[in-house]
């Protein structure tokens, strides 16, 4: 992965690519989805979160995507508030040799409850970490600025789901969210 990543680079203009990592089979384990897992592979977690990130040179934006998963369009869990992905975010960034700059939270569609936001006024990043999240709510942030996705992203959409997905995101950022 890193070879891959050495390659895009080389190939790349620099200012023209963004890193993401998508962070999904991490969070099956964070949640113990297969079972029961110790200290040390919660630290493990996060020291190879800490590697994806200050792999990427600091001059290429590098992001988190907190997944849940998508396996026939559902989490394999409905987390009941960001409190984990909150933890796993600061432990990141508080080890990390450089700025996370952007970071996709699981936030369900229909999500509004303030509770579920709640564990955000605990986030320790910098304010050039730009927030995304993939349901719009308005959350207990501050004065942060918020940037859009999809849930998921695009990847594992039908292809005539693309167009809809693509009117969606032109029609939030028109009306300047």
């Amino acid at each position: 992965m890193y070879a891959d990543l050495d390659r895009l680079l080389a190939a790349i203009p620099h200012h023209e690519v963004a890193v993401q990592w998508d962070v999904a089979v991490e969070f099956s384990l964070l949640e113990e989805f297969f079972g029961p897992i110790g200290t040390q592979a919660i630290d493990a977690i996060i020291a190879n979160l800490v590697r994806c990130v200050d792999t990427v040179p600091g001059d290429v934006p590098v992001g988190l995507h907190l997944c849940y998963g998508d396996w026939g369009h559902q989490h394999f869990k409905q987390p009941e508030s960001l409190a984990l992905q909150v933890r796993v975010l600061n432990a990141v960034t508080a080890a990390a040799g450089r700025t996370v700059s952007f970071v996709s939270f699981t936030v369900p569609q229909y999500q509004r409850a303030e509770s579920y936001f709640a564990p955000l006024a605990g986030l320790a990043t910098g304010p050039d970490t730009e927030l995304i999240d993939a349901a719009l709510a308005v959350g207990p942030t501050g004065t942060r600025e918020w940037g859009v996705c999809t849930e998921c992203g695009m990847g594992r959409a039908r292809r005539e789901e693309i167009p809809v997905l693509l009117d969606l995101h032109r029609q939030i950022v028109a009306a300047g969210h």
